[in-house]
């Protein structure tokens, strides 16, 4: 995988090299392609060694959910309100995954927002989200807030699985509605 990676990037350098008699805007536009690639790699980074965890079966930071999930629905800002365009999953692993979402880097915070959907799809962890110790943070009770109950009721109906974790959804969010 190196060697080939390694082999896409002479041949870049090398169709660059070739370039003649092109307008600026064409090394203005790889200029901030080329841009892109320290923050996309930074991003895969992050997201393998958290995917890697997720498949030998080590247990997740789930303590990092939390403390994600209150800094974003307490924030000024818009990242709370876009992280919810994600999945259920999508949003468990990006909270998990990566350290203080709520302060992130504009332009990595982007990245995350834009890659992670696809880069989840490409390693095909199955259901790892509905573990115990995960489906226990999210529904005990600690994160549920104002800004974060609709959230809550909304995203995680689906893994309710269990009376125990129903009798919690009853007791700190009221009465499901009929959805």
């Amino acid at each position: 995988m190196c060697q080939e990676i390694d082999q896409k990037f002479d041949d870049i350098i090398e169709t660059i090299r070739s370039l003649c008699d092109v307008d600026d805007s064409v090394f203005d536009n790889l200029q901030r392609r080329s841009s892109e690639l320290p923050v996309q790699i930074n991003f895969q980074r992050t997201f393998n060694k958290a995917a890697l965890g997720i498949r030998r079966g080590d247990t997740p930071a789930v303590r990092r959910i939390g403390h994600n999930i209150k800094q974003l629905s307490a924030a000024r800002g818009t990242r709370w309100l876009d992280l919810q365009e994600l999945s259920c999953p999508q949003i468990i692993f990006s909270t998990m995954a990566f350290l203080n979402l709520a302060s992130m880097p504009n332009e990595q915070f982007d990245c995350l927002l834009h890659n992670l959907p696809k880069a989840l799809e490409v390693q095909d962890l199955g259901n790892w989200y509905i573990r115990g110790n995960i489906k226990s943070i999210i529904l005990g009770g600690k994160l549920i807030t104002e800004s974060t109950k609709p959230f809550i009721k909304r995203e995680f109906r689906s893994i309710l699985l269990d009376k125990e974790a129903l009798n919690n959804w009853t007791r700190l969010l009221g009465p499901r509605d009929g959805n």
